[in-house]
């Protein structure tokens, strides 16, 4: 039975696409906007790559931050940037990153565990007051008490190393085989809370694939959409031992709850008047059922 749960931050609380994006706009302006995902998802890589020499003491900081942008922009076949212009783009960066702000789905999850008094966690990765800041910027103390957030560089340890599970199981009081940890990189979030012994949600809104003999966590959503009605039905039901049973990764009252995290968007989308059913289905990808339960419901 799953009794307590515990979130990454970038790009799970958050999107942390969208301030990169607005940043690399801003500084290089002839960059193709196409090759934004593809940025992104390089960069988070550089980052994962280089920060534990930053841990290590190896790397300063600043040249760390350099490093990431520099080697992302290099494989999308762009020149070399300055120190300077690195400089700059992680001061833009920065200044974007003080606009972040939580997703209404991810705000809607979080107001429903603290209504049901559900433990909750954070585990991120990252420079101490760097990550605070974004905890602080996002309101997650509302919903988290500050004893229960974790920082990779004032602990030593950075995911997916077990020992930071490890530490925070400690601290939180909560029993790793009953926590379920959501995250959105497989290698940090999925792999380190599986080896720490956790139970996993890989929060994959970016579409990354993974070899099959990779596979190891418990669910998979693959939208902001989805997040509520998953974690609603995990902790709604009587006993959710059921669905976190390892033998059975497709438990269809589990996905009945991640379709109705869909209808909840859906709902909220239509309220608005901006769209009709069919925009909706089309841009939701409804399936003829949610489709007919909309209908029932009376929207056209």
């Amino acid at each position: 039975m799953i009794n307590a749960i515990v979130f990454d931050v970038d790009d799970t609380i958050y999107d942390q696409e969208a301030p990169f994006r607005r940043a690399i706009s801003k500084v290089f302006p002839d960059f193709d906007m196409t090759d934004m995902n593809k940025a992104y998802i390089r960069y988070r890589h550089y980052s994962d790559l280089g920060f534990p020499k930053v841990i290590a003491g190896e790397w300063d900081i600043e040249y760390f931050r350099f490093y990431r942008t520099n080697e992302t922009l290099k494989d999308l076949g762009y020149p070399e940037i300055s120190r300077a212009t690195g400089d700059y783009f992680q001061e833009i960066y920065e200044y974007e990153l003080e606009n972040i702000t939580m997703l209404d789905e991810m705000r809607l999850t979080l107001d429903f565990l603290k209504k049901r008094n559900i433990p909750v966690g954070v585990i991120t990765n990252g420079p101490t007051e760097h990550q605070l800041k974004k905890v602080r910027k996002l309101g997650l103390y509302d919903y988290v008490e500050p004893s229960h957030v974790i920082v990779s560089q004032a602990t030593g340890f950075q995911k997916p190393e077990k020992e930071i599970f490890n530490l925070a199981a400690q601290q939180f009081g909560m029993n790793p085989e009953t926590t379920l940890y959501v995250g959105d990189s497989y290698d940090n979030d999925v792999m380190g809370g599986h080896n720490g012994g956790w139970k996993t949600m890989w929060f994959n809104h970016r579409g990354r694939s993974i070899s099959q003999g990779k596979k190891v966590h418990d669910v998979e959503i693959d939208s902001f959409e989805q997040l509520f009605g998953a974690v609603k039905v995990l902790f709604d039901l009587p006993d959710n031992k059921y669905i976190m049973d390892s033998n059975d990764k497709t438990n269809p009252v589990l996905e009945l709850g991640i379709k109705s995290g869909v209808n909840l968007a859906a709902e909220r989308l239509l309220s608005t008047g901006k769209f009709d059913l069919e925009a909706v289905a089309d841009m939701l990808e409804l399936s003829k059922k949610q489709v007919e339960f909309l209908t029932l419901k009376g929207y056209k």
